[in-house]
């Protein structure tokens, strides 16, 4: 077995969960699946029905307009591509059942893998989320920037705002001014190391079964 059917990673906003995926998918050949992949094309959908430019559309969904207010939807309101995606992601949920964007994306996933292509998720916000994945036997990544994954939260911050202890993944990396070079080094090192491990396994298992065969004869 080489490299993992399924990444997923954990972390909290701009700590480098795409930064972390970019050399799976530019590298390795992984194709992404977002868990915000379907409310990102609802807003996009959105957006171009409000008659923003197509040239924004993109930076309000994807860029560095995503927290920014969107004119065509408010002059009242602070209407952002992020609340919007934030808000249609919570009621859904809250109405069709908290397994909604999960089933989707499990979907996607199978349709992937089905297909011999592995996957990476790279915006895992919710436990359930981790959890719903668990039948693809995932390998579980998570990446923290300068230690607030670490830092005391209230009530008051949105459940998908929040972080998972990293005791649920496989591998913390810490995203802590080391470079991009730095980061995507570590990660070669620790994709290698998986391989030599489920290797390693694998090796033993088949010594087993075949001494089972030979008392068995």
């Amino acid at each position: 077995m080489s490299k993992p059917n399924l990444i997923l990673i954990h972390g909290l906003k701009t700590a480098g969960k795409s930064l972390l995926a970019a050399p799976l998918l530019e590298k390795h050949g992984y194709e992404r699946v977002k868990m915000a992949g379907p409310l990102k094309n609802m807003v996009r959908s959105l957006l171009t029905d409000a008659g923003v430019h197509e040239s924004l559309i993109e930076e309000y969904v994807e860029g560095a307009l995503k927290e920014q207010p969107i004119p065509e939807l408010s002059k009242s309101r602070d209407i952002s591509a992020r609340s919007l995606m934030m808000t249609l992601g919570d009621e859904w949920r809250n109405l069709h059942g908290k397994d909604l964007w999960v089933n989707i994306a499990r979907g996607k996933i199978r349709q992937h893998l089905e297909a011999g292509r592995s996957v990476v998720v790279d915006d895992i916000r919710y436990l359930f989320e981790l959890e719903g994945f668990l039948e693809f036997n995932p390998f579980k990544l998570v990446i923290s920037r300068h230690g607030k994954h670490f830092e005391p939260w209230g009530e008051e911050r949105h459940p998908g705002e929040r972080p998972l202890d990293i005791g649920y993944f496989d591998y913390h990396f810490r995203n802590d001014g080391n470079s991009v070079l730095d980061l995507h080094a570590e990660l070669e090192k620790v994709l290698e190391i998986r391989r030599h491990y489920v290797t390693i396994l694998g090796d033993l298992a088949y010594e087993r079964d075949a001494d089972l065969q030979k008392l068995a004869a």
